[in-house]
């Protein structure tokens, strides 16, 4: 395949899946690479660090790969103040489970700009193919509003539902940083993606 894994035209680089900012030293054996445009390879690179430093953060991640990266995002917010401000500045403090953690407002278009790219980049490596639609995106980690208030919503059905789903898990090239299930509906013509990161964030992305 030589088209962007994204848009379709020329693709005269190479991507990595997921961006190789989520993989530390130690961690970049045999990475994946799509073909794509210089759009999406270096376009949204500010978004990639954004986001790559917001799952780092989360309490669930786990492992000496997530120590790592944490170290890394640590480091880009030394190197920009306004970039950790940019990130945190809307934090605030709370007990949950007895745990006291830090709960800060997530910019979700670009949480989701980088994951649907990961699943446009799975896709396009699995079938060879760019994928013409829309993806879907939602964490069953990060939590919502009406999570903090008590207030039973749809999204808690929609959590039973999606993580129900039979997954067929595939290999990676480091499972520690990065692994993911697939499934495939009956009618064959959409996908469902499972993304865990670091042994604990957890991504669904399903064609639209």
């Amino acid at each position: 395949m030589k088209q962007c894994y994204i848009c379709g035209v020329e693709g005269n680089t190479r991507e990595h899946v997921p961006p190789l900012s989520f993989f530390p030293k130690g961690f970049r054996t045999d990475l994946w690479t799509v073909r794509s445009c210089e759009e999406h390879n270096i376009g949204h690179s500010k978004d990639v660090e954004y986001v790559r430093n917001v799952v780092v953060s989360q309490r669930n991640c786990k492992g000496t790969a997530h120590e790592l990266a944490q170290s890394a995002a640590f480091r880009s917010f030394e190197r920009s103040a306004a970039l950790f401000f940019q990130t945190f500045q809307r934090a605030r403090s709370t007990v949950i489970e007895g745990e006291e953690i830090a709960l800060f407002q997530l910019e979700l278009p670009r949480f989701e700009r980088v994951m649907k790219a990961i699943a446009w980049g799975i896709y396009s490596r699995e079938t060879g193919k760019t994928y013409e639609g829309d993806w879907r995106i939602f964490s069953p980690t990060l939590l919502l509003t009406d999570d903090l208030q008590g207030v039973p919503t749809t999204w808690y059905s929609f959590r039973k539902l999606i993580s129900a789903l039979p997954f067929t898990p595939t290999a990676t090239p480091e499972p520690t940083v990065f692994k993911f299930g697939r499934h495939v509906f009956n009618d064959t013509f959409h996908v469902a993606y499972a993304f865990e990161f670091y042994g604990g964030f957890h991504v669904y992305a399903w064609s639209a």
